[in-house]
């Protein structure tokens, strides 16, 4: 029982989130994240993680502002923080998929299938050319996976992926306090706590 207003503004962004949900799962399984430039690497690793993570999380958020009657200028700010905090959860998924520990037989899977998962960027971001070339030989070795082992130990894979993932949870919560606080939104202090706080737990869940 919407009003016209909101109920055409709901379907609207349920469509969107399709076509970019769509677009990502296009990258997702046709960029052949293995035979990229390494330049190019992180940005289409976001950029595939932005549409589909970011959009389908941004969608949960800015749902619930458009059915609650928000203005436009903080669902705006709400959509915005639901495509970066899924962004960042999505680097927690795929530093769960390098552990391995709650699914042990998914381990490597995205590597493996050349995903451009968080764990392709952050080896192309942080290293030297010759360093992501042994990578991308090492996960091509897979599912013998003794030389990606020693590799991801030696150049703080891990401890880069947890670093970055947790970076972006902490700016994408301070991205969005700003913005409500520059727009002078009426904003609830306890309510942003308690969105901080799951998904730190959601964070934390991949230690």
């Amino acid at each position: 029982e919407l009003p016209n207003r909101t109920a055409l503004a709901v379907y609207e962004y349920y469509h969107r989130t399709l076509l970019r949900a769509h677009f990502g799962q296009a990258m997702d399984l046709a960029s052949g994240v293995d035979r990229l430039p390494q330049g190019r690497v992180p940005e289409v690793c976001l950029a595939t993680m932005e549409l589909k993570t970011g959009a389908l999380m941004g969608f949960a958020m800015v749902l619930g502002a458009a059915i609650a009657g928000a203005s436009e200028t903080v669902t705006s700010l709400v959509d915005e923080f639901g495509r970066d905090l899924g962004v960042a959860l999505q680097m927690f998924d795929d530093l769960g998929n390098v552990l391995g520990i709650r699914e042990p037989a998914k381990k490597y899977e995205d590597l493996m299938l050349h995903r451009p998962s968080w764990a392709w960027g952050c080896a192309a971001r942080a290293s030297a050319p010759q360093h992501y070339q042994q990578f991308v030989a090492a996960v091509g070795r897979l599912p013998d996976g003794r030389e990606l082992e020693d590799w991801i130990d030696k150049h703080r894979l891990i401890q880069r992926m947890r670093e970055s993932a947790r970076h972006r949870l902490e700016c994408t919560f301070n991205h969005l306090k700003i913005g409500l606080e520059s727009r002078h939104v009426q904003w609830s202090v306890r309510a942003l706590d308690e969105i901080r706080e799951l998904g730190e737990e959601i964070g934390l869940a991949y230690d």
